[in-house]
C-alpha cells in the first residue's frame, strides 16, 4: 500500500486516539503508558503531534497523554481538555517547549 506521508501520519494519530479511547473505556493504565512511550518515540523521530493537546500531559489535572481531562477545583472543564493543556501542545508543536515527561503513579 503506497500512502503519502501526511496520510500515514494522520492515520497514525487516528489510531493513537482509538487506543486512547480504549484505554479510557477500560481504565487501562498500561495502555496509557504505551501511548506515552509511542508518542514520545514518534515525536523524537520528527513526527509532529496533532493540535488539540490530547497527546501531551495536562498541567492542570495531571491527565496523561491519551486521557481526557477531568474537573478539578478552581479549573472547571469546558470541553474535553483544559485550555492550559491545549496551550502546552501548541508550544510543543511550535518547538518552544519540550513535551514534559509524565509517569503514571504506581498503584
Amino acid at each position: 500500500m503506497d500512502m503519502h506521508r501526511e496520510k500515514a501520519v494522520a492515520e497514525f494519530w487516528e489510531g493513537m486516539r482509538e487506543v486512547a479511547a480504549a484505554a479510557t473505556r477500560h481504565g487501562d493504565d498500561d495502555l496509557f503508558k504505551a501511548l506515552r512511550k509511542i508518542g514520545r518515540a514518534v515525536v523524537l523521530r520528527g513526527v509532529q503531534i496533532p493540535g488539540g493537546g490530547l497527546f501531551v500531559p495536562c498541567p492542570v489535572c495531571n491527565s496523561v497523554p491519551g486521557q481526557s481531562c477531568i474537573n478539578v477545583p478552581g479549573h472547571p472543564l469546558d470541553g474535553e481538555l483544559h485550555p492550559e493543556r491545549v496551550e502546552l501542545a501548541e508550544k510543543a508543536i511550535a518547538g518552544e517547549v519540550q513535551i514534559p515527561e509524565h509517569e503514571l503513579p504506581t498503584p
